[in-house]
């Protein structure tokens, strides 16, 4: 199975550079399986909100976008990210992804000295003593 990376989902999202857009669109549309990894919806995603400062409901749009595509990624693990990481905005899209992985994985708790991310994500827990 072939992969996008993080260029391609720019481009696919912003159409700055139009040319590009219809390569990934046409891609998309030729029926071959294609997956995104996680790293690539996290680079895009810090790109989007840190680089172009895009407001975080506005880069959920665009992923939510992707997971509607052809595309093999983990749906239900990014929907929970998302919702999670619009309603937290003082958490990175990274510490967002880790408790909500080790939450779907079952394995949470995630460890953290991070005691912002303890106090709003129930799968995050401080190291014990």
């Amino acid at each position: 199975m072939a992969s996008l990376d993080t260029n391609c989902l720019l481009r696919w999202f912003l159409d700055d550079v139009p040319e590009q857009r219809l390569l990934v669109e046409k891609l998309l549309a030729s029926g071959q399986p294609l997956t995104v990894d996680d790293a690539a919806i996290i680079e895009a995603v810090f790109a989007l909100e840190k680089g172009l400062l895009l407001s975080r409901a506005t880069v959920a749009a665009f992923v939510t976008s992707a997971l509607a595509s052809p595309i093999t990624v983990d749906r239900a693990l990014w929907r929970d990210v998302l919702d999670i990481w619009v309603a937290h905005p003082k958490l990175s899209v990274v510490d967002v992804y880790l408790a909500a992985k080790a939450d779907l994985t079952d394995a949470a708790p995630l460890y953290t000295f991070d005691q912002k991310m303890v106090a709003q994500l129930p799968a995050a827990a401080t190291v014990p003593a």
